[in-house]
């Protein structure tokens, strides 16, 4: 955090925004509150030439502040209900940033050639099944002769592996158009995406010829979908050991987006080893050719490193049979490493198959309990005087005074 801010104040930055997830749980300890506050506040020791109004629900507010302009929304991480209170709350009550949720601030620079605006709209985390219809509701619009940022906390389906409406309900396709920038940060690897053309009020009815509205078209900026990524490593997936942790300047004027990055970070790395039938020291050495590899390069600090061991192992053995103690034991100092096994044993990929067999050839309850009612019955001197079938139809509706009435006349 603090080499992110750095970098933006050095540069001359006039805002920062930060699209949720500040904090990693919903009520943060006392240090963490206290190192946060410690760490945002170095941005008063610059100056920004901005003045800032807030656009909520129909009413309009002047919102004072110092120092570099710091915007926030909540993510689902910190964010317990609207009835509750955030951590981010607090920061704002601080004066250290400003907190908004499903609203607009307008930012506005005076300069040689006039006022320089930007629009920030924000929508914070809210339950992924809810997510498309409060996207929808609040419907919010690029505000003309400005730049127009967006800045949202949820999952897309175009970015998940699964289709589930408790995953994500929201597509790209249901963004709002019209936006130069819109910014996600709830997955944590970096991403960008073109969507559609940028217009400002023209369209094929204006009055130019169709020619060079396509034209027009053809040329005209694309919005751009950010996923800017965390600062910090998280869950050691490959997508997020593939780039590296910085900062995504934005030049409202140009519309350019030029990623920086921090200038000392913690190197991660993921491997994925396939083995078959293999045995203990095979499964260790493999781990252990991996981390040396890694080792190589040149590294500032301790590296991440995950290693994924799937396949088979030889007959016989388990997964508790590749005891990692020593490998952890050996790299202790020198790497923070994480090594899962998800191996599938022969012994148990056969009692699958023999529980699917008997899942197809489970009977019933009810024929079952027909089964066994013929079965006692044949035991019986009642011989075949009635229907069984018939029998077991009226037990099971409890019919007994009918039950007894057949037996009996047999």
């Amino acid at each position: 955090l603090s080499q992110a801010m750095s970098l933006c104040i050095e540069m001359g930055e006039d805002l920062m925004v930060l699209p949720g997830d500040v904090f990693d749980a919903p009520v943060p300890s006392h240090n963490t509150l206290f190192h946060a506050v410690h760490s945002f506040a170095a941005a008063k020791s610059a100056s920004s030439n901005v003045e800032i109004t807030l656009e909520k629900e129909g009413s309009t507010t002047k919102v004072n502040y110092s120092g570099t302009l710091i915007l926030a929304i909540h993510g689902n991480h910190e964010y317990l209900g609207k009835e509750t209170r955030t951590a981010l709350d607090i920061l704002n009550l601080a004066g250290v940033l400003v907190y908004f949720h499903a609203a607009k601030i307008i930012v506005e620079k005076p300069g040689e050639g006039g006022i320089e605006r930007l629009a920030v709209h924000g929508l914070g985390a809210v339950p992924e099944k809810k997510a498309l219809a409060a996207m929808q509701q609040w419907n919010p619009k690029p505000l003309p002769d400005a730049a127009n940022i967006i800045l949202v906390h949820q999952s897309f389906k175009e970015f998940m592996a699964i289709d589930d409406e408790m995953v994500a309900t929201l597509s790209l396709d249901d963004l709002p158009k019209g936006f130069d920038l819109i910014v996600d940060v709830h997955l944590h690897w970096a991403n960008r995406q073109e969507l559609g053309p940028v217009t400002h009020g023209g369209n094929e009815n204006s009055g130019h010829p169709k020619e060079d509205f396509a034209v027009q078209a053809k040329d005209a900026a694309k919005t751009v979908f950010l996923l800017a990524g965390s600062t910090i490593a998280t869950a050691i997936k490959r997508l997020e050991c593939e780039s590296s942790k910085g900062v995504h300047i934005f030049d409202t004027a140009s519309k350019e987006l030029v990623f920086h990055p921090l200038p000392r970070q913690r190197r991660m790395f993921y491997h994925q080893i396939t083995l078959k039938e293999a045995d203990a020291q095979t499964a260790l050495q493999e781990c252990r050719g991996a981390i040396e590899g890694d080792l190589k390069q040149s590294l500032e600090m301790n590296p991440l490193i995950r290693v994924n061991l799937k396949g088979s192992v030889k007959k016989g053995l388990g997964p508790s049979d590749i005891n990692l103690s020593g490998v952890f034991a050996e790299y202790s100092g020198r790497v923070i490493l994480s090594i899962s096994k998800n191996f599938s044993a022969p012994e148990f990929k056969r009692k699958i198959a023999d529980l699917r067999e008997m899942q197809k050839s489970r009977l019933s309850v009810a024929q079952l309990g027909f089964e066994m009612l013929e079965k006692n019955l044949r035991e019986t001197d009642f011989g075949e005087g009635f229907s069984v079938k018939e029998l077991f139809a009226l037990l099971s509706d409890e019919e007994i005074d009918k039950a007894m009435a057949l037996v009996t006349k047999s």
